[in-house]
């Protein structure tokens, strides 16, 4: 049985990558790798939107999240964390942890960030030094407004970490124009990759906030990717990279616009295939919903576990349910990366005999049919 992955990362690795991947190993300090690091850090500053460095870390994107802590502020910094899921949650936790003191700016899952909230936040505590903000919140499918966000901290020394981890790629961002500060990303999302990467790049702004803080770091260091750039800092992910200069082509060839237009389409697609099959949009406008994951509330009668359990056991389709207090009553439908119109097809075909399989009632074929439907009226 095929397995496929519908999750909102890791995601489906295309063959080319992997094949990519598998080549011999080289050193990492070759005349090679030289090469291969001078390509790659030629084609990720342009999908940052910055001029400035993007560097790579052999690293989950949880790491890159904790090394912006690590780098930018210092054990008693006041900094504001928008809150609307679970990794806005993760960002206050990594805070805490470093001894910052957090002023949670939060909102109801499924819900995006009032950007009008975060300013108010920001009169309130004017001595913050930094904000913390999750572009697209994969624990519920809400995109937030990061360009409005950083246009509030613009023209103050107030720096503007962003979780651009799934939502890079498949939304813009430009880190420059929209006045960011810290934007980090990983390889298991957009880039069509394995986990193991990470990527951050930083503003001058940010390169003041590193040269004043006292927090401890070695590994996570900013410094120490800066004086090594572009060469890595310690040991790399060499398979990994191998796979990225690779992923960068591919990216090219589609192109940007092309990129992310599959992307929207795919979002629309599951979100009228799930309504046709009795499921609930999770965000509901006005909010903004991400295009990297379509979040739906199950029927009345259906528990996401067991229908997630039964995709895994019975079809070899692995979907993401809820988390927290969304356990059970969520699922997430995931197509960011390299998936198409005949992916989410199948995938909806086995979502479909899941459903049949717990005796949810509904016409067969008309969750996959509403998928060819979108495709053709908006695919072209």
């Amino acid at each position: 049985m095929k397995l496929r992955l519908a999750t909102p990362g890791p995601t489906e690795v295309p063959q080319r990558l992997l094949l990519a991947g598998a080549r011999e190993i080289i050193h990492h300090r070759s005349t090679e790798m030289e090469q291969l690091i001078h390509e790659i850090s030629g084609g990720l500053p342009p999908l940052f939107g910055t001029s400035a460095p993007v560097y790579t870390i052999a690293s989950s994107g949880t790491g890159a999240m904790e090394a912006a802590v690590a780098n930018c502020f210092s054990a008693g910094d006041e900094v504001l964390v928008v809150s609307n899921g679970y990794f806005g949650e993760r960002f206050q936790a990594i805070c805490t942890s470093y001894g910052l003191v957090v002023h949670v700016v939060e909102s109801d899952w499924g819900t995006s960030a009032d950007p009008e909230r975060v300013a108010a936040a920001y009169r309130e505590h004017p001595e913050i030094k930094g904000a913390f903000v999750v572009y697209s919140e994969t624990s519920t499918g809400a995109l937030n407004d990061v360009e409005a966000i950083g246009r509030i901290f613009r023209d103050t020394d107030v720096v503007v970490v962003v979780d651009a981890i799934s939502g890079l790629l498949v939304h813009p961002l430009e880190m420059d124009a929209w006045g960011l500060d810290v934007v980090l990303a990983a390889s298991h999302k957009g880039f069509m990759l394995p986990p193991g990467l990470a990527f951050v790049a930083l503003s001058d702004k940010a390169w003041t906030a590193v040269e004043r803080s006292t927090g401890p770091n070695y590994y996570w260091s900013f410094e120490r990717l800066r004086h090594f750039y572009p060469m890595s800092s310690s040991s790399p992910a060499v398979s990994l990279l191998l796979a990225l200069h690779e992923s960068l082509k591919m990216l090219d060839e589609e192109g940007m616009e092309a990129f992310r237009r599959r992307h929207a389409v795919l979002g629309s697609a599951a979100e009228r295939g799930l309504l046709k099959l009795g499921f609930s949009t999770f965000v509901q406008a006005p909010h903004r919903r991400s295009h990297v994951i379509t979040s739906a509330l199950a029927p009345e009668g259906i528990d996401t576990g067991r229908l997630l359990k039964t995709l895994s056991t019975s079809y070899g389709v692995t979907m993401t349910g809820g988390q927290a207090h969304l356990k059970g009553k969520l699922i997430r439908v995931g197509h960011v990366g390299a998936a198409d119109a005949l992916d989410l097809s199948g995938i909806f075909g086995a979502l479909e005999m899941a459903l049949l399989d717990l005796g949810h009632t509904f016409t067969p074929g008309s969750g996959v049919g509403e998928i060819i439907r979108t495709f053709h009226e908006e695919g072209r």
